[in-house]
């Protein structure tokens, strides 16, 4: 119930179809909180043998691959979401190896003070005063210090373009860290620069064309992966190669090898 986020309406639409009897919103949380506490430590437990099995088979030298996100979506202008979570992934036993929650609200907490009455003892989830936005550098902070008190030391961090939490991360945890883009988020970023220029350019207006494009660019970089220089000379020649030249392309284009003409160009 709880990994799946399903809430009493849910839950009690599947105990009626089992011929049970339906639960109170009040039984079901307490119940919640009881086997939540549980699963949390079961968690952590879980995270601290995947760090051991990842610091094992990495040698000692460390790739993590981190991400996470929001209960409420950024728009670009407001970051107002009350929770926020991050994930940290070993590169080499493609497990987590380190997690981290952060949350600005607390109803028990909010109820006591809007009464004016001291709150009553709970487990309390609020653990965070800032803006949403700056969770993720502080997260990401949070883990990597626990992955080295753990024994392990980070030395490459595969995350997303944001530059905030890359410099938070050389301030305070480790200043020789380096970071490797990651393959999703620059296919995405590819994506909304092309989107933007689509205003300008007509024919970027086609989701076909666009697409070409990005699997172009994603071959690339997966076929030059340790070797800048061929990469910066094969990504320059992708827009000859839209264009019918193929003289200059990578091992990427099939074209000279099979006569290959891509069917969703324009006049392909």
């Amino acid at each position: 119930m709880v990994y799946g986020g399903y809430g009493k309406t849910h839950v009690n639409t599947l105990l009626a179809a089992l011929n049970i009897n339906c639960v109170s919103q009040k039984t079901l949380k307490t119940r919640e909180r009881e086997v939540g506490q549980q699963v949390g430590e079961m968690a952590e437990e879980t995270c601290q043998k995947s760090l051991q099995e990842e610091i094992r088979l990495s040698e000692g030298r460390l790739s993590a691959s981190f991400d996470g996100a929001w209960q409420k979506r950024g728009n670009g202008r407001a970051y107002n979401s009350l929770t926020g979570h991050v994930s940290l992934f070993g590169e080499k036993s493609k497990k987590i190896i380190s997690f981290s929650v952060k949350g600005k609200k607390c109803r028990i907490c909010a109820a006591a003070k809007s009464k004016g009455n001291p709150h009553r003892v709970h487990q309390c989830c609020k653990n965070w005063t800032g803006s949403a936005k700056a969770m993720g550098p502080a997260m990401a902070c949070e883990m990597l210090e626990m992955v080295e008190t753990s024994g392990g030391k980070i030395d490459t961090l595969i995350m997303d373009n944001d530059s905030t939490t890359i410099a938070r991360v050389k301030v305070q945890v480790n200043p020789n860290i380096s970071k490797r883009s990651d393959s999703n988020h620059t296919k995405k970023g590819f994506t909304s620069a092309l989107v933007e220029l689509s205003s300008a350019h007509k024919v970027l207006r086609n989701v076909k064309v666009r697409g070409h494009m990005e699997r172009c660019v994603m071959y690339c970089i997966q076929q030059n992966k340790d070797n800048p220089s061929q990469l910066e000379t094969d990504l320059r020649n992708i827009v000859p190669h839209l264009y019918g030249e193929h003289q200059s392309c990578g091992q990427w284009c099939k074209s000279q090898q099979t006569g290959y003409k891509p069917k969703h160009l324009p006049y392909g």
